[in-house]
C-alpha cells in the first residue's frame, strides 16, 4: 500500500512562507501608542506615602552608619576634616528628603 499524501489532503501540517519582511499591508499595533502617555494620575502625584516613609527611614540608617563609623571608633581621630566630611553627609541626607518631599 503507498502511503503518499498530497498537499491537499493535510493542511495542517503545511509549513508557512519564508519571511519575506514586513508587506505593506502588517499593521503594528503598537505603533500608533507609541507617543502616549501611560498615565497622568500616577505620575503627576509625586511620591506616595509609603515611598517617603522609606525614603525617611534609609536617611536615618545611612546617619546613624556614618555616625557610628566617625565616632563609634576609638583609634579614629576626629580631626576638622572628619567633622566637614560628616556636615557633608548630613546636608545631602537633608537635601535629598527636601528635593524628595517637595515634589508632593
Amino acid at each position: 500500500m503507498s502511503q503518499q499524501m498530497h498537499y491537499d489532503e493535510n493542511s495542517g501540517e503545511r509549513q508557512s512562507p519564508p519571511y519575506q519582511g514586513y508587506g505593506v499591508s502588517y499593521q503594528d499595533p503598537f505603533i500608533a501608542s507609541s507617543g502616549q502617555k501611560l498615565s497622568t494620575l500616577e505620575f503627576g502625584r509625586g511620591a506616595s506615602t509609603g515611598q517617603r516613609l522609606a525614603l525617611a527611614i534609609v536617611s536615618i540608617v545611612l546617619l546613624l552608619g556614618a555616625t557610628a563609623i566617625i565616632f563609634g571608633n576609638p583609634s579614629i581621630v576626629v580631626t576638622p576634616f572628619l567633622l566637614i566630611a560628616f556636615g557633608l553627609i548630613c546636608f545631602t541626607i537633608i537635601a535629598v528628603n527636601a528635593i524628595f518631599n517637595n515634589s508632593h
